[in-house]
């Protein structure tokens, strides 16, 4: 099938984490049934850094939404945030350890981040859906040492 998209590499990397429930990683798709996720690309300016040999500095950003139970049970609320809360800590530390995703076709990851809370989208009667926005910072090698 060929090399891996740099989002299904991160479908793979979020598998591991411990805090998800039993539910599907969707890509770019969130159905309506509790619990389900979503790894959804952003548009963003994929180089942050261009360097004279070709290689750069890259990011992609994403978020990562849930389909959550919701409504006027202030417990059910507080446990869709700590979930969030929780998600964003086992980023920040998988960076800290350098726990980072494997990457592909000369990418060698280096950060992995939440850069918001995790928020309320889109709310229902008895369901809501959340997300965080995500960022992976990564460089690239340039085409000449890809070819080396």
């Amino acid at each position: 099938m060929g090399d891996k998209s740099l989002t299904e590499q991160m479908r793979e990397f979020l598998f591991a984490c411990p805090f998800l429930k039993d539910g599907v990683i969707h890509v770019d798709y969130l159905g309506i049934c509790p619990t389900e996720y979503s790894i959804d690309a952003v548009p963003a300016k994929k180089n942050v850094k261009a360097y004279i040999d070709g290689s750069a500095l890259c990011q992609f950003v994403f978020t990562f939404g849930s389909v959550e139970e919701y409504g006027a049970d202030v417990d059910t609320n507080l446990a869709n945030s700590g979930f969030y809360e929780n998600f964003a800590a086992w980023l920040k530390e998988k960076s800290k350890k350098k726990e980072l995703p494997s990457l592909e076709n000369g990418r060698q990851a280096l950060r992995i981040e939440a850069e918001s809370e995790g928020y309320v989208i889109d709310a229902r009667e008895n369901m809501a859906r959340y997300q965080i926005q995500c960022r992976l910072t990564y460089f690239e090698k340039g085409e000449e040492e890809n070819d080396k």
